[in-house]
């Protein structure tokens, strides 16, 4: 009956380390905390009553001043308002639903300067060694017989 909890943790080493490391975590933080109210605890002990209660008092103005303004600015604040909540529309593609078998229309040229840069991309790929990826290549002979066909028009 205890043995099966013994078997579950020593099947499960990586819980092991992730439970040590949180155990390492939360020891340093207490340390700090500790040691943190210690000094706190050593100066408060050499102020005298009268001083302890000033600053108290001091300490409750100034944060509780400074809870006011803020919930007053949130409130009474009229200058850049923004809504809590801001539907703002999808962005879409232009040609979302084109194939791209309407590139032919009338009117599109493939401009001279942008056949040589195609063919220069082209040969640098070639240079390097690396295929050019199947998409691509047809957007590339797409646009290279689009650039020809208007040629011998």
């Amino acid at each position: 009956m205890f043995g099966i909890n013994r078997k579950k943790r020593q099947k499960t080493g990586r819980e092991a380390w992730t439970d040590k490391a949180a155990g390492t975590i939360a020891g340093a933080a207490i340390m700090l905390q500790t040691g943190f109210a210690t000094t706190m605890n050593g100066l408060a002990s050499k102020m005298s009553e009268r001083k302890l209660k000033c600053r108290l008092f001091a300490f409750c103005l100034i944060s509780g001043g400074f809870s006011m303004y803020l919930a007053a600015h949130a409130i009474w604040r009229k200058e850049n308002v923004q809504p809590a909540i801001e539907v703002k529309p999808i962005r879409v593609p232009r040609h979302y639903d084109q194939t791209g078998s309407a590139v032919n229309a009338a009117g599109d040229v493939v401009p001279e300067a942008l056949y040589r840069d195609i063919q220069e991309y082209k040969r640098y790929l070639d240079s390097l060694g690396q295929p050019i990826r199947p998409g691509l290549r047809d957007s590339i002979q797409v646009l290279e017989q689009l650039y020809h066909s208007q040629k011998i028009k």
